[in-house]
């Protein structure tokens, strides 16, 4: 056989070996998948979202609103970064996604799914009228899906004594951020002692609110023997002590 032939047929086999080994390689690479299950990817997108919302209380669990395509991962830690801006939390999002196994990305996806977050509110047992201040005992706690509602469910503590409503709240109503407001320990136009600390030197005068005036906050003062403006941090509903 001449030289020439055998060096075509050498290369030729070489060619071959190649491409046999590079299959093999790639068969193997496929073999080692594994189909990712739904249950998987829900646990990763609710991980997600209650880090991405900052939730620490309650439960949040998604649900898919469409058949989900399958989905084919590689050997390692799967995880997810969102390719779209979330917005905060809603009841329904459409976002896009990768799913990533050791920081490379094995899939993309875009699917619309329905979120649910129940945590336990404050309900009312009976009519609550405007200007009320609340009470534990005219309340109870449910167990809800918060994202169902028209605004925001109230998290205070009934029992603080701090809140009073702004709007009436029918019976079996949630209490909402918005039907609330913070009541006053002290009130414009209230007579006060003001107290002005100086170290040990402590000296106490009476004192005119200028201003509505909360515990643990500031508000404005004037002074009842004379026409200076103060400012002071509220103590209780008499006292405020004057900051410089």
């Amino acid at each position: 056989m001449p030289i020439t032939m055998q060096r075509t047929l050498l290369l030729i086999g070489c060619l071959l070996s190649a491409v046999s080994l590079a299959l093999a390689a790639d068969n193997a690479a496929i073999s080692t998948q594994h189909p990712m299950s739904g249950e998987e990817l829900t646990g990763l997108l609710e991980n997600s979202l209650r880090n991405l919302w900052k939730i620490q209380d309650g439960t949040l669990t998604v649900e898919f609103e469409r058949n989900l395509p399958p989905i084919s991962l590689p050997p390692g830690e799967p995880s997810l970064r969102w390719t779209t801006q979330i917005q905060q939390p809603n009841r329904r999002i459409y976002p896009q996604f990768e799913i990533r196994v050791d920081g490379q990305v094995a899939a993309s996806l875009a699917i619309p799914i329905r979120v649910k977050w129940i945590r336990e509110v404050w309900v009312t047992d009976s009519p609550i009228l405007s200007q009320v201040v609340l009470s534990a005992n005219s309340l109870q706690k449910q167990s809800l899906d918060v994202l169902s509602l028209p605004g925001s469910a109230w998290s205070g503590d009934p029992i603080a004594d701090d809140w009073m409503t702004s709007s009436p709240i029918p019976a079996g109503g949630v209490l909402m951020e918005r039907s609330l407001r913070r009541r006053p320990a002290i009130r414009r136009g209230d007579t006060i002692s003001a107290r002005l600390e100086d170290g040990a030197l402590s000296v106490e005068f009476q004192a005119i609110a200028l201003e509505d005036g909360f515990k643990g906050g500031t508000m404005k003062l004037r002074s009842a023997l004379k026409p200076v403006e103060l400012k002071g941090k509220v103590i209780n509903e008499t006292i405020v002590v004057v900051v410089r």
